[in-house]
């Protein structure tokens, strides 16, 4: 039997940032037959954790990926994390990306809080097995600041049901491009092929609060 081809559904959650456009952008660009932009705009004020959620839960594409609103994927990053899904089925992958002060991410291949991010992952999107956006629990900074670390606990949460994951050394997003680099994406965005825009599914919502009865129902 032919394998089945790894299809990517991209988990965009969105404050309504103006660098929307440019995240969008840096995926549709690199969007394959049977890909997907699912796109939620998040006014919970849980940082995008139940837009993600409720996103996943109608994501049709056979592997996940997450970006923010205001990061973008390097512009080979669907070669890197196609080519790893095919060769590696079944198997979570955990990429680097490069922070707005030069840092990377990950440091170390280890599985903890601050070493990983949202758009460093590469899931297998099967039913039952995977995590929740909705796990973390409130933590406090020393300065005071809450926060919430939902992709680890994401991430956590899905290797338990998966297995051990993956970790590539491929940077595979930045975060916070200059307005240079805004401009170009979105110039890019409105150039796209007739094509490539039918290829592109985008779902414009509004995400409700965990627990409400809008959510639709998965798969």
């Amino acid at each position: 039997m032919p394998e089945t081809p790894v299809t990517f559904s991209v988990i965009i959650p969105t404050s309504g940032r103006k660098s929307l456009p440019r995240a969008i952008a840096s995926a549709a660009e690199q969007l394959e037959p049977g890909d997907e932009i699912l796109v939620l705009c998040d006014r919970t004020g849980d940082r995008g954790n139940t837009a993600r959620q409720q996103l996943v839960e109608r994501a049709r594409g056979t592997h996940l990926v997450f970006i923010d609103d205001d990061d973008q994927f390097a512009r080979d990053a669907f070669a890197v994390m196609r080519r790893f899904a095919t060769e590696n089925p079944g198997r979570v992958g955990i990429f680097r990306f490069r922070l707005r002060d030069g840092t990377v991410l990950w440091r170390e291949p280890e599985l903890r809080r601050g070493n990983v991010g949202t758009p460093m992952y590469c899931v297998p999107n099967v039913p039952g097995k995977v995590g929740s956006w909705l796990l973390s629990p409130v933590l406090t900074s020393r300065t005071g600041r809450r926060y919430t670390v939902g992709d680890y606990e994401f991430i956590r949460s899905t290797v338990e049901l998966q297995g051990p994951p993956v970790f590539r050394p491929e940077i595979v997003a930045y975060i916070r491009s200059d307005r240079r680099a805004l401009r170009r994406a979105v110039g890019r965005v409105t150039r796209l092929p007739g094509a490539a825009l039918r290829r592109l599914r985008l779902r414009l919502g509004r995400a409700r609060p965990a627990g409400g009865d809008g959510a639709r129902p998965g798969r």
